[in-house]
């Protein structure tokens, strides 16, 4: 894709807009601020906690900050799929199962905040919502608008990352985070629905048979058997199939969860019961 400046090659772009270095450095920071965080407030931590937490970092960086996410914007309609697929359908769970309650807990602190939370964490405002803006996202004169401009296009990053955490916040909740939660066949159905509502903007974008997105017809050609409608369609396809498989894994780990709960309701190796939460008031 295009945002208004020509680039024929990677290399026409600079270090910055290509490594992202401070965010890199942001990112490494939160993941040394977590580490020695869990080491101070968790006897025994958790270390699958551990790995989802860092592997979702990992993702974000090469998602948004690695080379890959200028092939995406100035080259490749899929990878720019590829790369919001990252962010809205797997960063987000593996951030938040990698989260504690006692880190989650400062967000809650403010009243209002708090009030807002629970309202768009409502099960039916939460799954609409994001399905809601990332189908509008992919209207073509939005799409059009958006992706020709910096500033348009990170402030919809923003939002739509926003919201996918609201989303994923029902399915992959820190324990004694203090919000309202979903009983595990609530869950079930809560996933089958995002599935659901993302469909229609993916097979727009699949099953046409034109290119409906302006920068997409208009972008380099990487190669040449590669036409711009290909492209096109195949970056629906990515995202669909992403998601689907990220959501077959969310109801795997439902029903495990669902399935170790009924033997031992302590004993959660993604949510292990920790001091701070014997220690929890019952309201934040």
């Amino acid at each position: 894709m295009d945002n208004g400046h020509t680039v024929r090659s990677l290399w026409d772009l600079g270090f910055f807009e290509l490594f992202h270095p401070v965010m890199l450095i942001v990112l490494i920071s939160i993941a040394y601020w977590y580490v020695k965080a869990v080491k101070a407030k968790e006897a025994h931590p958790s270390k699958s906690k551990t790995f989802f937490f860092m592997t979702g970092l990992l993702l974000f960086y090469i998602a948004e900050g690695s080379p890959l996410k200028a092939f995406g914007h100035h080259f490749l309609f899929s990878a720019h799929m590829f790369d919001m697929s990252i962010c809205y359908f797997i960063v987000p769970p593996l951030v938040l199962g990698g989260m504690y309650g006692w880190m989650a807990a400062p967000i809650f602190k403010p009243r209002w905040l708090r009030r807002l939370l629970h309202v768009i964490t409502h099960p039916l405002l939460a799954v609409t919502l994001f399905n809601f803006l990332i189908s509008l996202y992919h209207i073509p004169v939005i799409f059009n608008t958006v992706t020709v401009h910096d500033v348009l296009m990170t402030a919809a990053d923003v939002v739509l990352l926003i919201f996918a955490f609201v989303m994923w916040w029902l399915v992959v909740q820190p324990e004694g985070a203090g919000t309202r939660r979903l009983k595990p066949i609530e869950k079930v159905g809560y996933v089958f629905a995002a599935s659901i509502l993302l469909t229609p903007a993916c097979a727009l974008i699949m099953f046409s048979n034109h290119v409906v997105y302006d920068p997409v017809l208009h972008e380099p050609r990487v190669f040449e058997f590669f036409t711009p409608l290909q492209d096109q369609k195949a970056g629906g396809v990515v995202m669909k199939a992403i998601q689907e498989v990220v959501f077959i894994g969310a109801l795997v780990y439902i029903f495990a969860g669902w399935a170790k709960a009924d033997k031992d309701p302590e004993g959660n190796d993604l949510n292990p019961k920790s001091e701070w939460l014997a220690n929890k008031p019952s309201q934040i």
